[in-house]
């Protein structure tokens, strides 16, 4: 080891023993004939000592001359060639200290690597020559220069390093620069890493011949203060065409990943709001955490708007990201009949947490809340525009190892068609999980009966306020009188379940609950209207509670039905199973005063007295106990159907699969024994399945079993008593819903869609044109079409189709002018969604709709777009309709020129 460290050019074990043997034959040319003759063994035993005695001299006087360099060097500060697959060729000869080597080479100096396929090495100069290497039967140049240093990488044909200086000279080199690639014909590398370019040229466009670039007469790539790229005379060049616009100067910042920085607007008009605009602000960085941009929009006819975003993370703990916009929207000139003006604003923040940064915490926020037509003037897109309801969500979380559970929530909705607005806050949960007081820890024999027993508690606290915006323009309008609030406690004993006969299951349970409300209401009799009205007390202005008890027995049960059709028949079985559920509840008469009940009693102007009931909680959050006692039957019954069915995909023909028919089929109903009148529920049906996997279907009705007098009331009479068997029920509403998809996965593996580039998919050798047909007749018509159609059918691209169709029914009635009238409503619509992918780069989409009652389209929207590898182009269509549009981009997909090399052109729904 101490050898190896002294030679001065680092010379392997190998090496060593070549030079050895050299010397050896060396010593074999000195004259000998002065020397005393000896016999051989005393030449074996004198070559022997001589060797190791001049072995020893060398030794000491090298390290006498070295000791002071071996201490402040080490063997890690001299280049350490590796690999070399093929073969290492050393000289030393006239002078000459030189090694060649061939094959996949690695040379590693201090922070810098170099990797080539040949390497030469002067141990003289320090300086190191690679190359790659011509392979003449691919006819391509292979293992060529690749430098690392620094976390940089430089790909070059030819480099000359020298290890003193640390400078370079390189031939033909190829660097990144953030997005872009420098690349230069005759370069020199300082010992800073600074590197001087002749003949170069600068592109975001990975490609060995680039789309486009800028052409450079000299550059120069600055890495002290900081990297940056300064050029002189340039010029453009796209697809092999120089463009003679010529730059004096410039720089290519190295921009980092967060940078504060101007953000460029767009450009555009709109007939209705005039030239415009959009997008031009600031971008801030505020920290590692945190960040902020402020835009502006403005347009000529005198609309103007203020966005502000802003985003926040920090890692292993939360993340989220905080949106708003202010607008002075104007459409029209001043003075102008379709002028209009309105303010808007919005306020959009989403939070999250990370479920590890504070197990059994949890918050997350979702918030959108706008003025009614924000969305109208600030929305950049169709979807966005036409979303009429939104809503927003503040939850807080905390749970005590599964036994409590305790959550705080904000939520509000709004409508922006009538400017309603619904907040609730706070809305808090607490609630215990069930647990078994009379279980015992350490049991010994059978469970008891008693410890079967199981309780369990939940409360609820709910504030909600319902306004719209028109409101606020009421003089006596009050924000705390609108706010509807109240607690509900609910408290469930969980009884012994048991069975009988082995099939039916019997659940009984109790159940005690206790609605709070902090304001009452008052009945009086009017005078002057000659009615009773009611006038609700100030809000927090006095503090009542209702008391609710109840019991209940559930009984459920499972019945199964097979029919065989025979192991080799297609459809081999069928399976019906029916699941009946009957449950009875039973709650006395809590009419009383402790529950808010009051009888006011009034004379009205004929001098005839009255007694009124009435409860001073109505109308408000939580409901209270109503009149007279309740003991009431549900029946549910579900049923499931499936088939088995012989595989056709199983070569044995003895395999079978089971497939869903009717997924759910269920009807129920109820039953009030002890009610005055109308005892039975309506009848509830519904149903869903999915048919091979493709057709969704659901449907639901609502059926009433009594008849209606002819003012259009029901009345205490079955349907089918007063209209016969053929009418037993009355329908009230249903709905049904369909939705099928088509897909394709296909394999697009080359530039048309085909699963290689150079051949076509499925075999044989198609090309692009093999794909386009000739139609000569009219699809629809059948009339004959002189020339044809061209059709291009690729059956390898990947594409879906997705159709939706709705309808609903509903009944009403209404009595005037001495007449009944029926009102019945329908609504149908069909929607369709598709896209296809025609190449990698190339997809298609589109979205429409056809409303059956209207007779009209909806909303139609097709869109496209294409990847041309260094550009991108977007289309976008809304043919006709209110958001009536059109948007045609093509810009660059380097986000350092996205700004620069980007052209829009659009319409907007505003113009209509």
């Amino acid at each position: 080891m101490l050898l190896a460290l002294l030679f001065a050019d680092a010379l392997t074990p190998a090496q060593n023993r070549r030079r050895g043997r050299r010397n050896r034959n060396q010593v074999a040319q000195v004259d000998t004939t002065s020397l005393p003759k000896l016999d051989s063994a005393g030449l074996a035993r004198r070559d022997s000592l001589f060797r190791l005695d001049s072995l020893r001299r060398d030794s000491v006087l090298t390290a006498r001359a070295d000791s002071a360099d071996l201490v402040g060097k080490s063997s890690l500060d001299r280049p350490a060639f590796t690999g070399a697959k093929d073969s290492i060729i050393e000289i030393f000869t006239e002078g000459a200290r030189k090694a060649f080597y061939y094959g996949d080479v690695t040379v590693t100096y201090g922070n810098m690597k170099l990797t080539a396929d040949y390497m030469e090495y002067d141990m003289k100069t320090g300086t190191v020559f690679a190359r790659g290497t011509y392979d003449s039967l691919t006819r391509e140049w292979k293992g060529q220069p690749v430098m690392t240093q620094d976390g940089q990488t430089y790909n070059m044909e030819e480099v000359r390093y020298n290890f003193n200086s640390k400078k370079a000279k390189i031939k033909n080199m190829i660097t990144q620069e953030a997005e872009g690639l420098i690349q230069g014909q005759s370069i020199k590398m300082a010992a800073d890493r600074s590197v001087s370019i002749t003949r170069g040229r600068y592109t975001v466009c990975d490609l060995d011949e680039p789309h486009y670039y800028m052409k450079l007469s000299f550059a120069k790539v600055i890495t002290q203060p900081s990297q940056k790229t300064v050029f002189g005379p340039a010029h453009p060049v796209i697809e092999g065409v120089e463009i003679p616009l010529f730059l004096p100067f410039g720089f290519v910042p190295n921009r980092p990943q967060r940078a504060t920085g101007l953000l460029m607007p767009t450009f555009g008009e709109e007939s209705a709001r005039g030239f415009y605009l959009r997008d031009l602000g600031m971008y801030f960085v505020l920290g590692d955490y945190f960040d902020l941009s402020v835009t502006g929009d403005i347009f000529t006819l005198g609309s103007w708007a203020l966005d502000v975003n802003s985003r926040y993370k920090v890692n292993y703990k939360f993340n989220g990201n905080f949106a708003f916009n202010y607008s002075n929207d104007q459409t029209g000139e001043k003075g102008s009949t379709d002028f209009f003006q309105s303010r808007n604003f919005g306020l959009q923040w989403s939070h999250s947490q990370d479920s590890k940064a504070r197990p059994g915490m949890s918050f997350t926020a979702s918030v959108n809340f706008s003025s009614p037509s924000n969305s109208r003037y600030n929305s950049r897109d169709v979807t966005e525009a036409l979303q009429n309801q939104i809503s927003s969500s503040i939850s807080f979380s905390r749970n005590w190892n599964g036994k409590f559970n305790l959550s705080i929530n904000a939520l509000h909705n709004q409508n922006s068609r009538d400017s309603s607005y619904a907040i609730t806050f706070p809305n808090v949960t607490f609630s215990v999980s069930r647990f078994y007081p009379f279980k015992q820890k350490n049991r010994v024999g059978k469970e008891r009966i008693y410890e079967k027993i199981s309780l369990s508690y939940n409360t609820a606290l709910q504030n909600r306020v319902n306004f719209k915006l028109a409101d606020f323009d009421k003089e006596d309008f009050s924000l705390i009188d609108q706010l509807n609030n109240g607690m509900q406690h609910t408290f469930s004993i969980g009884l012994p379940t048991f069975s009988l006969f082995k099939y039916l299951n019997f659940t009984p349970g109790v159940s005690y609950g206790m609605n709070w409300f902090f304001r009452s209401s008052e009945a009086f009799y009017n005078e002057e209207t000659g009615r009773v009205e009611t006038k609700m007390g100030k809000q927090f202005g006095d503090f009542g509670a209702t008391h609710n008890y109840s019991g209940s027995l559930g009984m459920s049960t499972r019945l199964y039905g097979m029919y065989n059709f025979g192991k080799f028949r297609r459809i081999q079985a069928i399976r019906h199973v029916v699941s009946p559920t009957v449950s009875f509840s039973y709650s006395p008469d809590k009419a009383t005063s402790f529950n808010g009940w009051r009888t006011l009693t009034y004379t009205d102007k004929s001098g005839v007295e009255h007694e009124y009931d009435y409860n001073i909680y109505a109308g408000q959050m939580y409901g209270y106990p109503g009149k007279g006692s309740s003991a009431s039957m549900s029946l549910s019954i579900a049923n499931n159907i499936e088939a088995k069915v012989r595989d056709i995909k199983d070569t044995t023909g003895t395999g079978s699969k089971k497939i869903k028919l009717i997924d759910q089929l269920n009807f129920s109903t109820g039953y009030n024994f002890l009610a005055d009148s109308l005892k039975m529920n309506n009848i509830g049906v519904t149903m869903s399945t999915s048919v091979f996997g493709k057709l969704g279907m659901s449907a639901n009705a609502n059926f009433d079993p009594y008849a209606i007098d002819e003012q259009g009331r029901r009345i205490n009479t079955f349907n089918v008593v007063k209209e016969g068997w053929m009418h037993p029920l009355r329908l009230t509403n249903a709905s049904a819903s369909l939705s099928y998809s088509l897909s394709g996965q296909g394999a697009i593996n080359g530039n048309d869609g085909r699963k290689d580039a150079s051949q076509g998919g499925g075999g044989g050798n198609k090309n692009t044109a093999d794909y386009y047909r000739r139609i000569y007749y009219h699809p629809l018509t059948g009339e004959y079409i002189p020339g044809g159609w061209l059709y291009y059918t690729n059956p390898n691209v990947p594409w879906s189709v997705n159709f939706n169709y709705s309808f609903s029914y509903s009944k009403s009635y209404s009595y005037s002018n001495n007449q009944l009238i029926t009102n019945h409503r329908y609504t149908q619509t069909l929607g369709l969604s598709g896209n296809v992918k025609l190449t990698p780069k190339m997809s298609l989409n589109a979205t429409s709709g056809f409303d059956l009652m209207a007779m009209k389209m909806t909303t139609t929207q097709l869109s496209a777009s294409y990847d041309l590898h260094c550009f991108n182009i977007a289309v976008s269509w809304v043919p006709s309709g209110t958001w009536q549009s059109y948007s045609f981009r093509i810009s660059a997909n380097a986000s350092a020129l996205a700004d620069l090399l980007r052209y829009k052109k659009s319409s907007s729904y505003w113009d209509n």
